[in-house]
């Protein structure tokens, strides 16, 4: 097969999606000696992704196409025609927004899921309006569909209207290899000297994203905890600045404890797994996942972890990771001091680290060569 693959969405590496885009090559590469692979990517993000086969290779183009209106152009204008003159058997494109209208081959698209047909203030009115009204008919011409959750596997069905056997869903991995139990002692030795976090402390991995994030019933909820113990708990908020980062930081600023909540700006993959192993609690308040990478990543690493009962994280968490409503301060309280009370049994912990290397990505990019030789036969 000559596949083509989109990779213009890694967004430096910041985001769940870019994550999914390079470990889910990382393993193609592993799983798939064979076929022909392009990968198409902006010139400034082509170290995010790692090439070790000779049947994989990068095409770069100018930086100027990675911008969004422009790159949504160029994947409806001149990539069928790059898809015809390269003579791909397949295009993957794993964005949703991305998926073209015109297309001169099978297109697999990953949706990982439709967060902004059901969220009313997601994003800006121009983006809402272009995510509501195009981007449904962009996810209906794909050939095949993966998504990564039952929960968007039926959201995609009920409300974009496609058909439930053009979907597959496969749970994304870890990186194990990353994302592994490490010493309490030593990762906080190394908090304190990488990021001065030097107190105990609850963290939320995530970028800064208002109001779908959640950070600020996070942050009420931290204020109730502060109030009604006598904690050295910090609240440690790491993540790149997003939509209504500035509301987020505004609300903790006029904390009345507000320092004792942290903003480490972006933290490297290779320090995440620190904060992770040195936490005492990793909660996870987001309103709307797709799948909720941090949720298996912290159970990896041996971390207590509590998160949101609804949409795809319901499902995720398994039965290991008790679960509290969102939109509810008072739950997310009484569910972070439960656990910061109790304690996080051995038992527990085994159980997470258990639960946590079910989720693999060498298994995911065998089902994903299964669904492409599928879709550029048929």
């Amino acid at each position: 097969m000559n596949i083509g693959f989109s990779a213009f969405v890694m967004q430096g590496g910041r985001s769940g999606v870019a994550s999914y885009i390079r470990e889910l090559v990382r393993h193609l590469q592993q799983e798939d000696p064979v076929s022909h692979y392009d990968i198409m990517m902006p010139m400034r993000e082509a170290e995010l992704i790692k090439l070790t086969s000779p049947n994989f290779q990068k095409t770069l183009y100018s930086d100027f196409i990675s911008h969004p209106v422009v790159n949504i152009a160029w994947h409806n204008t001149l990539l069928p025609v790059i898809g015809k003159l390269k003579k791909f058997d397949l295009l993957h494109v794993p964005s949703y927004r991305r998926i073209p209208l015109v297309k001169s081959c099978p297109i697999v698209a990953t949706v990982h899921d439709v967060a902004t047909l059901s969220m009313d203030a997601k994003y800006d009115s121009a983006r809402m309006f272009y995510n509501r009204r195009i981007v449904p008919s962009q996810i209906r011409n794909a050939d095949h569909i993966i998504t990564v959750s039952h929960f968007s596997k039926k959201d995609i069905v009920e409300r974009v209207g496609v058909a439930p056997e053009k979907i597959t869903v496969l749970y994304s991995g870890i990186n194990q290899q990353i994302f592994r139990p490490f010493e309490k002692s030593a990762a906080r030795a190394q908090l304190a000297e990488k990021y001065k976090i030097d107190a105990p402390f609850i963290v939320y991995v995530s970028r800064l994203e208002h109001p779908a994030k959640n950070h600020v019933r996070l942050i009420e909820a931290f204020e109730q905890y502060k109030a009604a113990t006598d904690s050295p708990h910090k609240l440690v908020l790491p993540g790149a600045d997003w939509n209504g980062a500035e509301i987020i930081r505004a609300r903790a600023a006029t904390s009345p404890v507000h320092d004792d909540i942290l903003f480490p700006g972006f933290v490297t993959l290779d320090d995440m797994p620190l904060l992770y192993a040195a936490c005492d609690l990793m909660a996870f308040p987001s309103l709307f996942e797709g799948f909720g990478f941090p949720i298996i990543e912290a159970l990896a690493c041996g971390a207590p972890v509590i998160c949101s009962n609804t949409s795809s994280m319901r499902e995720i968490a398994g039965t290991v990771v008790p679960k509290f409503n969102p939109y509810s301060t008072d739950e997310i309280f009484q569910c972070l001091e439960k656990i910061l009370s109790d304690g996080w049994s051995e038992d527990k912990r085994r159980r997470g680290l258990a639960y946590a290397a079910e989720f693999d990505w060498s298994r995911t990019a065998r089902q994903t060569l299964d669904i492409y030789e599928r879709i550029a036969g048929s």
